[in-house]
């Protein structure tokens, strides 16, 4: 899906205080991105009920409006319940939407598991950007930079051109953070090692900087901030994200295949991320 987009912004509600948040979090989105808030709720067995007696519908929709009025209430908002799995009905709405927005855990979740199959479903096939609420995620979206997790490979060209656009409407910096994790090799030294960090940071710093020069070009106003670093990458990115009001990643990068539909890295961001997390599908 490009930067433009106009399309609705879709999020996912099932009752949950996760799931609260994260529609608090979408109309926020919604508002500031001038789109429309859908909200749906999806489960096979009500939805079965609704659409065959609408005096049901009218009760569980309003139900929904009336449980998040407090929180839609300033940006245009539809309520929609339907007959089909939560991951199917969203990955569906998605196909028209400009953004979808969940929480990383539902009613179903343990409190101690970090990311929900509602949400590993949305990301792992939604064709539009998904913002997931992580655990961390501060209530209200903060005014830090947009960090992006940078690593140069043309299937995280979207996710490049994401972030770009999101950092020039906030007016914040972007920073780019590129993690590289140094193999233990068997006999060693720590010098070897930091000699070998160096010697592929160096490598790839000037492949990060192709990637996003033609991207700065287009956003002349955006600081770009890269940062070079050497650890596991969704230990270090998440440490850089601190204090961030968002944090992008491409599905997949570098060791990603075309069939391969979330990366390690992207899936790990999701468990140890300290802010919303926007993950970008390649657009090919």
């Amino acid at each position: 899906m490009s930067e433009t987009a106009i399309g609705p912004v879709v999020c996912g509600y099932d009752g949950s205080q996760d799931s609260r948040r994260a529609v608090a979090w979408a109309a926020a989105w919604a508002r500031d991105h001038d789109a429309p808030l859908e909200v749906i709720s999806a489960d096979r067995a009500v939805g079965r009920v609704v659409a065959f007696d609408e005096t049901a519908r009218t009760n569980v929709e309003g139900a929904m409006r009336e449980q998040l009025t407090g929180l839609t209430s300033d940006v245009p908002t539809s309520y929609r319940v339907i007959a089909d799995s939560p991951v199917g009905a969203l990955v569906e709405a998605g196909r028209d939407a400009s953004a979808i927005i969940v929480g990383s855990r539902g009613l179903t979740a343990r409190e101690d598991f970090a990311m929900g199959s509602t949400s590993a479903g949305v990301v792992e096939h939604a064709t539009c950007p998904v913002i997931v609420i992580t655990p961390r995620t501060p209530e209200s979206p903060a005014v830090g930079p947009v960090v992006l997790a940078a690593d140069g490979s043309a299937a995280s060209d979207a996710a490049v051109a994401f972030a770009f656009a999101e950092a020039e409407r906030r007016s914040t910096t972007l920073r780019a953070v590129h993690s590289v994790e140094v193999p233990r090799l068997p006999g060693a030294s720590l010098f070897d090692l930091d000699q070998l960090a160096e010697s592929v940071l160096a490598e790839d710093e000037k492949e990060v900087l192709d990637a996003l020069a033609p991207h700065e070009a287009r956003h002349p106003d955006v600081t770009v901030e890269l940062i070079l670093v050497v650890g596991e990458p969704s230990v270090t990115i998440s440490d850089e994200a601190a204090g961030a009001s968002l944090l992008v990643t491409g599905s997949r990068g570098h060791g990603g295949f075309a069939g391969l539909l979330l990366g390690s890295v992207s899936r790990r961001l999701l468990q140890t991320a300290p802010c919303a997390v926007a993950v970008i599908r390649p657009t090919d």
